[in-house]
């Protein structure tokens, strides 16, 4: 096996590929010259494959601006804060690739390639403190915006093949067979997810290891219309759980036992609409209390997402081996 790191490619940047908010800081490593399936040139056959897939390498959550309402947490009598919302400002992002390279051919070249993609990414943390809207706060209360640092580190993993695509007679292509979730850990993180249960009929599984992959064949499919309920097991008691979606974000149920539960309603297309094609991706992100509750802690988060398709059988046919 052959493993190799560099920072993001020439060809991911051109195509935009892990583009994302905020200021981005790469660096760009020359590719080799010439002919032959040298390993700069199969990370530049690699980099287009994954160019070719931008749904299944970003998951669109992770470094998003999207404001989260906290309800359902304390009265803030026994708090340094009363939080109402919060959200990510990211300033700066800086992306990396290792290529691990292995079960090489007749000819020596490699045909399976696992490419883990690492950002690091930087910014602020906003907290919006204060009387909740129903109440009647008395004249000098005001609302303000804690600030803290945030530096999160963001990994997915890529599995990918070399075939030759049916009715094809010339060199073989890379094509992505698999993709794992995403994990995100802010830096000097206590804060642990340890396993999420999702449950939506006829699913049942439990994923411990965000990391591992998912053949695109068998991604996790979910039902319009069948409710899902998500239980997450973290270290702590006491912790903040939120729910990530491109299109709401809502606070699981502390259950008290270092467990926390939400349903997520999956609506139904309206009459005359299909289900959206492709991958999406949701998240499970957990706080420690006092991320939210203490002006004075540090931001200390780690969050899973994870790949799913409300798409039949043929989902993402065009780029499986």
């Amino acid at each position: 096996m052959r493993i190799t790191r560099f920072p993001a490619l020439a060809l991911i940047l051109a195509a935009g590929l892990l583009a994302g908010c905020g200021k981005s800081k790469q660096v760009v490593s020359p590719l080799a010259s010439g002919s032959g399936a040298t390993p700069s040139n199969d990370q530049a056959l690699i980099a287009s494959a994954m160019a070719a897939a931008p749904q299944a390498i970003e998951d669109g959550l992770s470094d998003a601006a999207f404001e989260t309402t906290l309800g359902g947490g304390p009265s803030g009598l026994m708090t340094a804060i009363q939080p109402l919302n919060f959200w990510r400002a990211i300033r700066e992002q800086d992306r990396t690739l290792e290529f691990e390279f292995s079960d090489n051919d007749e000819n020596g070249k490699p045909t399976t390639a696992i490419v883990t993609i690492r950002k690091r990414l930087v910014g602020q943390f906003n907290i919006l403190v204060g009387p909740p809207a129903g109440d009647l706060p008395p004249p000098t209360a005001v609302r303000n915006v804690i600030h803290k640092p945030l530096e999160d580190h963001w990994v997915r993993r890529v599995l990918l093949k070399r075939v030759r695509l049916a009715g094809e007679t010339g060199e073989p292509v890379w094509r992505i067979a698999g993709i794992s979730g995403v994990k995100v850990t802010s830096k000097d993180a206590t804060t642990n997810i340890l396993s999420l249960r999702i449950q939506s009929a006829p699913l049942d599984t439990t994923i411990d290891d965000p990391l591992a992959f998912q053949r695109l064949r068998r991604v996790l499919r979910l039902q319009p219309g069948s409710p899902v309920t998500l239980t997450v097991t973290t270290g702590r008691n006491d912790d903040v759980v939120v729910f990530y979606h491109h299109d709401r974000r809502f606070r699981f149920h502390n259950n008290g036992d270092n467990t926390y539960t939400a349903v997520w309603p999956i609506l139904t297309p309206t009459a005359g609409m299909l289900p959206p094609p492709g991958l999406q991706h949701f998240g499970v992100n957990a706080f420690s209390n006092g991320t939210l509750f203490d002006d004075q802690a540090p931001y200390d988060s780690q969050a899973w997402a994870f790949p799913y398709s409300l798409v039949p059988e043929n989902l993402m046919a065009e780029f499986l081996p």
